[in-house]
């Protein structure tokens, strides 16, 4: 069934002029917000954050299945017309609300899932603070959302593909995914011009050498030239850094191949590199 009609109702019923350069699109067939849901195997046990809600349509889906959902919006407007949607699940303290920007307002603690279809234009920085704020905690079970498909090809990225950078080393620091479905942009209202898919992500639990304040640091300083080799901008980095740059170089030479280029370094070699140039108070 099309969600089109009650979208167009609703914008009219609040006088809702949807703005397609700040991420206003929404999914117009609830089997694809359905979907998101079933892949989350939610109980009433589990505690959800829908991140962008719009309408409400995605949070509603979440709230039939999961003991508590909190849905994030900004737009006030499109905020009224969720509380009017979803009145009897908020009265029974099935959904709470969070009036305000998703990368500036405290998020709720207590959440084992994300499932949400956030707007595309502040994707990057929303995803970091939810890979440092919910990734690293023992009962996250991680997070179900519909992405720009371009993006999603830098998030994922390995260690020598083109797209392999910051973005793709912070995610790989703290997680696992895999695309789960194609959306065509046929099934937004406004219709993007970008391509989407459904992703799933989780917690990499392994043991990390370093902690991730750190891993930034020298993902900063390494992916600024991503096709030189690796010796090559460490040696420039520590002959500004470091009056033993030459001994230090060659310490780290015998801990990590220094003629790999930038695009073919590991995560686990940028937290050796992280660790060692901590040790010897270079960074």
């Amino acid at each position: 069934m099309s969600l089109l009609p009650e979208i167009q109702h609703l914008c009219q019923l609040f006088d809702i002029r949807l703005n397609p350069n700040i991420g206003q699109h929404f999914i117009t067939t609830r089997r694809i917000l359905q979907l998101e849901v079933k892949i989350a195997n939610l109980s009433q046990n589990d505690i959800v954050l829908d991140i962008g809600a719009g309408f409400g349509f995605l949070t509603e889906e979440i709230a039939k299945k999961a003991g508590l959902v909190y849905a994030v919006e900004i737009d006030r407007r499109i905020l009224e017309a969720l509380k009017f949607r979803l009145r009897e699940y908020i009265m029974k303290g099935k959904i709470k609300i969070i009036e305000g920007d998703a990368l500036k307002v405290p998020l709720p603690e207590h959440v084992n899932w994300i499932i949400s279809n956030p707007p595309y234009h502040i994707i990057s920085p929303l995803i970091i603070r939810i890979l440092r704020e919910f990734f690293a905690k023992n009962d996250f079970r991680g997070a179900i959302m519909i992405l720009q498909r371009e993006y999603v090809k830098k998030l994922f990225a390995k260690p020598g593909s083109k797209y392999w950078g910051r973005l793709s080393a912070a995610f790989r620091f703290f997680a696992k995914g895999k695309i789960i479905k194609e959306i065509s942009p046929k099934y937004f209202f406004p219709m993007p011009e970008v391509d989407s898919v459904l992703v799933k992500m989780w917690p990499d639990r392994r043991a990390r050498l370093v902690d991730f304040a750190l891993y930034e640091k020298i993902t900063a300083i390494i992916f600024q030239s991503p096709n030189k080799k690796l010796k090559r901008v460490l040696k420039d980095f520590l002959r500004q850094n470091a009056d033993n740059w030459r001994a230090l170089l060659n310490q780290l030479s015998s801990i990590i191949n220094l003629e790999k280029r930038v695009r073919e370094v590991s995560v686990e070699d940028l937290e050796r590199v992280a660790l060692f140039l901590k040790e010897k108070e270079v960074i």
